[in-house]
């Protein structure tokens, strides 16, 4: 038998973030970063240890948030590909704080 608690897990959805984005996120929250469709795509080059990766996709990733606040985390990197150049055309740090 299943019960419901009734409680929800929070998510905050960021479109198109900019380099050095600072987003504030509660712990146990699931964070959605998507970017426009294009012909590039995105990856994760690097993420803080209290990102859990659970979605990625060409042009978005699902994240769950843990942890607790610290005074300096590692920043998101993500990294665009362009389909019509070779190696990475850009990349935007973001950093990723729990509050």
């Amino acid at each position: 038998m299943m019960h419901s608690t009734g409680h929800t897990i929070d998510r905050t959805v960021v479109e198109d973030p900019r380099p050095g984005d600072v987003l504030t996120v509660p712990a146990g929250s699931r964070l959605h970063v998507r970017f426009s469709r294009t012909l590039s795509s995105w990856s994760v080059a690097d993420r803080p240890g209290h990102l859990v990766p659970l979605e990625e996709g060409d042009h978005g990733f699902e994240f769950l948030v843990f942890g607790t606040p610290e005074a300096a985390p590692d920043p998101l990197r993500l990294v665009r590909q362009r389909a019509d150049r070779t190696g990475p055309s850009e990349v935007r740090d973001l950093i990723v704080l729990v509050g």
